[in-house]
């Protein structure tokens, strides 16, 4: 086939609203104007579509029971006959998708996680692979059924954690979105001391919120990271952080700009205070966010030296 076909991906745990999200965007057009889509389901969910139903929003879909029917064979069939202008495909979770493979000519154009907030912290404690592998391929996660309090506020810290550039979505039971205020565990202000349990809410909030951090002065316990890739006055002034298991540790922090090279090596601990900028290149670009070194001093090994997101 010449042409390329969209393809949008729908992922999250079983009864997470999957199948009501992609009938609903269809049903209010929220996707534009994308003309016919297949929809591609593999997950025999509470909610079932209904060809009649579909049809009235230029949908069709069908449903593959597991792994081995999902064959590039088949979806050449199903677009043939269907004649669709996109794919969605509303993936289970609990499939080995390493096995499945799909036609050269599909483009994945986004990908969406869903979650329900009532069963997260189940899932998140014994499933955590699942979730962090779904959630860092996601640019849109949305998580419904939510409630407006601290538990709830925590569990966005951890899919930001995740993945910082996905576009998170908090629900309550209504489908109205949550914007949560909470109580952070430092003090804010011109001069702020970051506790070293508190680096990873420091660092994803540094993101949500740069009006809290612009030219201000905040003091924490780091990892100094130096690459041969990086200017010698430069480093990294973060932590690891355990997204998942043991097994998926990640580096977390902001660039350090020093007016000369530390006299720190590589993964040695320190004391920074600094002040931090965020600088744009251009309108339309992400905000970079540099700490400017005011003072640094060497320190042993911090007690908890890993950011984890229990």
């Amino acid at each position: 086939m010449a042409r390329t076909f969209p393809v949008v991906i729908i992922n999250g745990i079983l009864e997470s609203g999957k199948t009501t999200f992609i009938i609903e965007s269809l049903k209010n057009g929220d996707f534009g104007n994308i003309g016919k889509v297949l929809i591609l389901s593999t997950e025999d969910g509470e909610v079932e579509y209904d060809q009649k139903e579909l049809a009235k929003c230029n949908a069709c879909f069908h449903y593959f029971s597991c792994e081995e029917e999902l064959t590039v064979q088949n979806v050449n069939d199903l677009i043939k006959k269907n004649k669709p202008h996109a794919v969605f495909i509303e993936m289970n979770a609990m499939w080995d998708w390493s096995k499945v493979k799909f036609p050269p000519y599909m483009v994945i154009e986004q990908v969406f996680t869903i979650i329900d907030g009532t069963t997260f912290k189940y899932y998140f404690n014994n499933m955590r692979q699942k979730f962090t592998d779904m959630v860092k391929e996601s640019g849109i996660v949305i998580m419904n059924r939510c409630q407006n309090n601290s538990e709830f506020a925590g569990f966005k810290r951890n899919l930001k954690l995740i993945n910082k550039d996905a576009n998170l979505l908090m629900l309550d039971e209504t489908e109205r979105p949550i914007s949560f205020v909470e109580d952070l565990p430092y003090k804010l202000g011109e001069e702020m001391k970051i506790g070293d349990d508190d680096f990873g809410i420091f660092y994803i909030d540094t993101f949500e919120s740069p009006s809290r951090y612009d030219n201000k002065i905040v003091e924490f316990n780091c990892m100094v990271i130096k690459n041969k890739k990086l200017p010698p006055t430069t480093f990294i002034a973060g932590r690891l952080a355990m997204t998942c298991c043991a097994d998926d540790i990640q580096l977390i922090g902001h660039l350090c700009a020093c007016k000369t090279p530390v006299e720190l090596n590589n993964k040695d601990w320190a004391k920074i205070r600094a002040r931090v900028h965020y600088l744009q290149e251009t309108p339309n670009s992400e905000p970079e966010i540099i700490f400017e070194l005011l003072r640094i001093s060497k320190i042993e090994e911090i007690k908890n030296p890993v950011v984890s997101l229990v």
